[in-house]
């Protein structure tokens, strides 16, 4: 059983990976098309997308990873303010 943190955590990671997919899924669409309308064979058509999602999967880990540190750090630093004095 997963303790409340594993669990939001998990819920997390898999609203990143559905806004991640979907929002490629419409990039290789129109990649797709344009590397079919240049006569591109099919099967070098698929690994280019394949290698392109890679690709842009990592800079979004990365991008996500940096976001969290940032938000790590601005609550360590909240949790250090008192909240009942005047900034």
């Amino acid at each position: 059983m997963l303790n409340p943190k594993q669990g939001r955590d998990l819920r997390k990671n898999y609203k990143r990976l559905l806004i991640f997919v979907i929002s490629f899924f419409f990039f290789a669409l129109v990649l797709s098309y344009l590397l079919m309308r240049a006569g591109l064979h099919p099967v070098l058509n698929g690994f280019i997308i394949i290698v392109v999602a890679s690709i842009f999967y990592l800079l979004f880990l990365f991008i996500c990873a940096k976001i969290d540190k940032k938000k790590e750090l601005r609550r360590k630093e909240d949790a250090n303010k008192d909240p009942f004095t005047k900034s």
